[in-house]
């Protein structure tokens, strides 16, 4: 039996102009959605990175404050602490508690900081102090050598963080705490992240 041209198989015949249509729109929205997740991926991968530098820079700096703040015989936010007084009072023991206030939260964090004069057993009493300035946090006050001790050399805006919205510093009444917040913004973006870090004054002159 011999078959007519009419019965030859449809896959004979190629794809019509609507199923090429059809794969075509179906390529396209697999390679959006493709490009879509790609992008996606893309932005968590960029903000997980942001936020792990933030991270690291605020364990940095966190470090450094638990450092200093523990060597400080006194914490005062918003006002120097006294360097000298007259003896039954001190500098890192006043007698008149007001020197500690104000104990409400104030935009600047001071350290009254005990120095023994090399071969000698006379202290004298410096202040260090960190606050923010536009986005940056900065700290004045005595350098650090290369033996980890305060020098005699001051400076004065030395930078510590950088992509800082907010400090803030809430000394106990006593003047033997404080409780830092501190708003850091993720690069790139509006968001911010919020860090708070209790420190306690250490050095054994404190008033603790």
């Amino acid at each position: 039996m011999i078959r007519s041209a009419a019965a030859k198989p449809r896959h004979a015949n190629g794809f019509t102009l609507v199923e090429l249509l059809v794969g075509a729109v179906l390529s396209i929205l697999a390679m959006g959605s493709v490009a879509f997740l790609s992008v996606q991926q893309i932005r968590i991968a960029d903000n997980v990175y942001a936020t792990s530098t933030i991270d690291r820079s605020f364990r940095r700096v966190s470090d450094l404050l638990k450092v200093e703040v523990a060597e400080a015989c006194l914490l005062r936010g918003g006002a120097n602490p006294r360097t000298t007084a007259t003896l039954p009072d001190t500098p890192c023991k006043p007698q008149n508690p007001s020197v500690c206030a104000p104990a409400a939260a104030a935009e600047d964090l001071r350290l009254l900081v005990p120095v023994q004069a090399p071969g000698s057993n006379a202290i004298t009493y410096t202040v260090i102090r960190y606050y923010r300035t536009g986005t940056e946090l900065l700290r004045d006050g005595p350098q650090v050598g290369a033996n980890g001790l305060l020098t005699a050399t001051a400076a004065t805006g030395s930078r510590v963080l950088t992509n800082v919205s907010a400090f803030s510093a809430t000394v106990s009444a006593d003047c033997t705490w404080v409780r830092l917040n501190v708003g850091l913004t993720v690069p790139g973006s509006e968001n911010v992240v919020t860090r708070t870090l209790d420190l306690y004054s250490g050095a054994s002159l404190s008033i603790h």
